[in-house]
């Protein structure tokens, strides 16, 4: 049945509904609400309600089909929310022919192109067996959150070019795709179609798929930001160079210029000169369409003032980033750009780049040496160090001095603070980016590789009934490595209660388990779990915490505070936390 096409557009965006889609046969519907068990082992999706929420639930009676989009696009920026069933399986083709995979692919600590967010194959039936699929591209690493929970897939996506007479000119790109706001590919070139495309072949504009065979699905939202506003051009360049150390522009009529001439692009610019010097760049932009448009500049070690358009204002030099914005519409418009380098060491050009709502971030000059600028990242291999101590810094800029990680070979990550014994985050990726600890003069900082759970910032473990932080004064006694992925903390507060914490990565990495025991206690207290204020019981003793996206499961009901999540305890708690 072709249902009526229905979307909401704002500034080029297109939130796309199920009214938006055609070819839904029945197991499409909108419903108030999803979640799933993510430890069962039937492929199912639980609903409720009648809502916006997108849910392919096939039965027998009414199997799933795909779902593909009346309305066409060409370069755009895909964000979808989804939820996968557990087992299930599903994709996203743009334009109908570039599917980006949708799978249940939890905890995998090796992933491939079939995988979640990989790109999957290229089809080749006249190949020998084994060799049928190729240029399929795996995600960096399995950015995947369990299933029953929401999941974002952000997608840049550039449509291939055409020649007047229909010839493919450009392949399509992915200029980048994250999950879960982890970057897992750049820019991949798409050379074809991947296997299960739609008829017709590659297009300039094309619809949105949403494969529905494969089994249940849930989608929140999908919205699609088309990017059509073509870059300004810089046309013919007329430069002058001036010899000299200024921190501020003199009166033009008293430079006198070393050398001057015409250059295609700014790449093409010489000074001429080893020693300081003042540099005129000048010409005329081709505004392709109307709109607001952001020039930003900066010249390395140097000065530099950027004009676009008629301007009564005399230029000013100014060092780090120089920005302008200016409404303009299309055709040619004048500008006039300075550049000084008053000391004679400092590398050659500048940075020029402009941006637009709808316009892909363009590049028009970068300083000589800029790929030097950047530093590789360092990464710790978990492999070698498994535990790393160092400052842990949290979402806000508070750091913690005696934070502790710990990694795990099936995948499942986790940082404590050693002077609150509090479990701060868990994450599953890769280990530790510790760039900012060992890079140059360093800050003392590790950061997370993967998809991370904020769990803690830091407050107090233990609360009274009240949910008031119990203020008693922890000495820490020390941790011991118990095996892979598992650490046991001791603490001892002043007036004798002592602690044991246990934190052990699961096996099949789908999570942690924590053993506390408190000895010298007699009061009903409440451990702080996590942030969150809304809980859904999935099973028996698992509940789903909406807002950090992560299981709890305890024998003990848990409560909800005005801070977050909480388990009662007087000698002992166990408790785990899948992710």
């Amino acid at each position: 049945m072709a249902l009526i096409f229905s979307a909401v557009s704002v500034q080029a965006q297109t939130q796309l509904k199920l009214a938006s889609f055609e070819s839904n046969k029945g197991s499409w519907i909108e419903v108030a609400k999803v979640w799933a068990d993510p430890l069962q082992s039937s492929h199912e999706l639980l609903s409720e309600g009648k809502g916006s929420i997108i849910l392919n639930a096939p039965t027998k009676k009414k199997p799933g089909a795909d779902i593909v989009s009346t309305e066409k696009f060409g370069d755009t920026e895909v964000t979808l929310v989804y939820m996968m069933a557990p087992g299930s399986n599903s994709g996203m083709y743009l334009q109908g022919q570039y599917e980006v995979q949708l799978l249940d692919s939890w905890a995998k600590t090796q992933v491939k192109a079939g995988d979640n967010g990989g790109i999957y194959e290229r089809w080749d039936e006249s190949k020998p067996d084994g060799q049928k699929g190729y240029q399929g591209y795996a995600p960096r690493l399995n950015a995947s959150k369990a299933p029953g929970v929401w999941q974002t897939l952000k997608v840049y996506f550039k449509a291939p070019r055409f020649s007047p007479s229909g010839e493919k000119i450009e392949n399509a790109r992915i200029i980048s795709a994250s999950l879960n706001g982890v970057t897992i590919h750049e820019d991949v070139e798409l050379f074809g179609p991947t296997r299960g495309a739609m008829a017709g072949g590659e297009v300039a504009e094309g619809p949105i798929r949403i494969q529905g065979d494969h089994g249940p699905i849930a989608i929140q939202s999908l919205e699609v930001k088309r990017y059509d506003t073509p870059a300004p051009e810089f046309g013919e360049i007329s430069y002058q160079v001036f010899p000299g150390a200024y921190t501020e522009l003199p009166a033009e009529n008293t430079l006198k210029a070393s050398s001057s001439g015409k250059i295609k692009s700014f790449d093409e610019f010489v000074a001429g000169l080893t020693s300081s010097s003042l540099s005129k760049f000048e010409g005329k932009i081709s505004v392709k369409k109307a709109g607001n448009y952001t020039f930003r500049m900066s010249v390395p070690n140097g000065l530099g003032a950027i004009q676009i358009g008629n301007s009564t204002e005399a230029p000013v030099l100014k060092g780090g980033m120089i920005q302008t914005e200016k409404a303009l519409q299309a055709g040619e418009v004048s500008y006039v750009i300075w550049v000084s380098k008053p000391t004679d060491w400092t590398a050659q050009g500048f940075m020029l780049s402009a941006r637009s709502e709808g316009m892909w971030d363009q590049t028009y000059s970068q300083p000589a040496g800029a790929e030097f600028w950047s530093t590789d990242p360092i990464l710790v291999n978990a492999s070698e160090t498994p535990v790393l101590r160092s400052f842990i810094e949290l979402p806000g800029g508070k750091k913690i001095s005696h934070g502790i990680s710990v990694s795990s070979s099936s995948g499942a990550n986790f940082s404590y603070d050693l002077n609150s014994n509090q479990l701060l985050r868990v994450w599953r990726g890769g280990f530790l980016d510790a760039t900012p600890m060992w890079d140059s003069r360093g800050n003392g900082v590790s950061r997370p590789v993967g998809v991370v759970t904020e769990l803690n910032q830091g407050s107090p473990l233990l609360h009274n009934a009240d949910y008031s932080a119990v203020t008693k004064e922890w000495q820490a006694k020390g941790y011991q490595i118990l095996g892979d992925g598992a650490l046991r903390f001791t603490s001892q507060s002043k007036d004798g209660i002592g602690l044991n914490d246990q934190i052990q990565a699961k096996t099949d990495g789908k999570g942690i388990d924590r053993i506390l025991q408190l000895t010298g206690n007699s009061d009903s207290l409440l451990v702080f779990v996590a942030p969150g204020k809304t809980l859904t019981k999935v099973s028996d003793n698992m509940y789903l915490i909406e807002e950090t996206g992560i299981f709890l499961v305890s024998a003990n009901a848990p409560k909800v505070g005005a801070d977050g999540i909480y388990l009662p305890v007087t000698t002992s708690l166990t408790y785990s936390l899948l992710f």
